[in-house]
């Protein structure tokens, strides 16, 4: 196996098409080269029996796309015993495998059924599917991708705007170092307002996944001291990091625009720069956090490198998850989740009748929650890549090239037509996974390029 520290995770939603075995089958156009509904054993009629026969076949799919691969991911943890033997993988004992469930968040939507012939004339099941935990390796990628495409392949599936592709990226069955943490959080900060830019409008203002960069705690001017004492976490698991560089370079003000497709490294995008929107700003949703003083006076969030500074002085896990937050509730869920490094909830070990509760433990992942749902396989593996570069390179980096792409990202955000998150993509030599999320951007724009 490759040597890695990265693990991950996906989930999937789409609708699903269901039909009884005596209907007459109708071919909606998006269909007629691919597919097809599942079919309902004759007598298959309450929900209970009819979920269970939706499991059974897609995991059976599910089970064929993996005798396909010439080598099988690589699992966190490699079975059952294995996790049971292990205080410290018990968390993991849900993920050893695909799951399937149904998932009543989203439905399909009444534009697609007016709009599509005999979309209407089917039932449609709010399904999920999700990975095991993963190392993030090449054979790990390839098991991703051919389950997706087995999936999509042999059913008709459908990806409403309420339904999401979200990633978790861990370090194994390990908690994320603290030290690396808070520059990963401080990167995603930084890279929240152009990274929004791959995604369709309709994700953009969710509260399901709201931008950690304008709603968060951070954004509002926290400082990592006072939420410390705030929560009462006043452990130090990691000493401040130097962040000099917590102001802009007037030369990065003065940076001249470049309205052009090309970016480094040779990528040629059909966008130019200053195309790509991201984000719109809403004063409602700002002044709406679940922290009293967070609103009382506050009117436009802090600047980017503020933000960054602040995350890389956090001394222990949950301050940086407070800063990340962008409301107390305990299903709180901004872009780029950190709820399992929150008080109360990291390094928390749950008991039952006094003994350590081997069937849940909780999560040790960083959640990224704002893709919108796809079921094509080289976008779903592209995204997942990109996450985890943008983790490591977070992690790792020397000091002086993490504060330049920092910055870099706090000047996009502020002059929109000199970088933008093609640029980021360059710059982590991310060319590839580039040259494959153009044609999702374009789509979205309601777009075409050239294959």
């Amino acid at each position: 196996m490759e040597t890695t520290y990265s693990s991950i995770g996906v989930e999937l939603e789409f609708l699903l098409c269901i039909a009884e075995s005596d209907s007459l089958m109708k071919t909606p156009r998006r269909f007629r080269d691919s597919g097809a509904p599942l079919i309902l054993p004759a007598g298959v009629r309450r929900y209970e029996n009819i979920i269970s026969h939706i499991i059974s076949r897609v995991q059976r799919t599910i089970n064929n796309a993996l005798l396909g691969l010439r080598k099988p991911g690589d699992r966190v943890v490699q079975s059952d015993a294995q996790a049971l033997a292990d205080p410290e993988a018990l968390h993991l004992r849900p993920y050893l495998r695909w799951n399937i469930g149904t998932d009543p968040s989203f439905s399909l939507p009444q534009a697609i059924k007016d709009k599509e012939q005999y979309i209407d004339e089917y039932r449609w099941y709010p399904t999920e599917i999700s990975s095991p935990a993963l190392w993030a390796t090449e054979a790990s990628w390839e098991e991703i991708g051919a389950v997706v495409k087995a999936v999509k392949n042999e059913f008709w599936v459908i990806t409403p705007p309420d339904a999401g592709t979200h990633y978790h990226y861990g370090y194994g069955k390990d908690y994320i170092p603290c030290g690396k943490l808070r520059r990963i959080a401080a990167l995603l900060f930084a890279a929240d307002p152009i990274m929004v830019q791959l995604h369709p409008k309709y994700r953009r203002n969710r509260e399901s996944c709201l931008s950690n960069r304008l709603y968060s705690r951070g954004a509002h001017g926290r400082s990592a001291a006072a939420l410390s004492r705030e929560i009462g976490a006043g452990n130090i698991e990691v000493e401040p990091e130097d962040s000099a560089r917590s102001t802009i370079p007037s030369s990065f003000l003065m940076s001249f625009p470049r309205p052009v497709r090309e970016r480094g490294h040779g990528l040629m995008i059909p966008f130019k720069r200053g195309e790509l929107t991201g984000y719109t700003f809403s004063e409602a949703l700002f002044g709406s956090s679940g922290y009293l003083q967070d609103n009382a006076d506050d009117v436009r969030p802090a600047d980017i490198p503020s933000v960054v500074h602040e995350l890389l002085q956090c001394p222990n896990a949950p301050t940086v998850a407070e800063l990340m937050r962008f409301s107390s509730d305990a299903e709180d869920r901004p872009a780029y989740s950190f709820r399992a490094y929150t008080l109360g909830i990291y390094k928390h070990v749950i008991r039952s009748n006094g003994e350590i509760n081997v069937n849940f433990q909780n999560k040790r992942t960083i959640e990224f929650r704002q893709m919108a749902s796809t079921m094509i396989s080289d976008e779903v593996v592209a995204h997942g890549k990109i996450i985890v570069k943008l983790c490591e390179f977070a992690a790792e980096a020397a000091l002086s090239d993490f504060w330049k792409v920092v910055l870099d990202c706090t000047v996009a955000e502020l002059t929109g037509n000199w970088f933008d998150v093609f640029d980021l993509f360059a710059e982590l030599a991310l060319v590839s996974e580039a040259r494959i999320l153009q044609h999702a951007v374009a789509r979205s724009r309601a777009e075409t390029t050239s294959e």
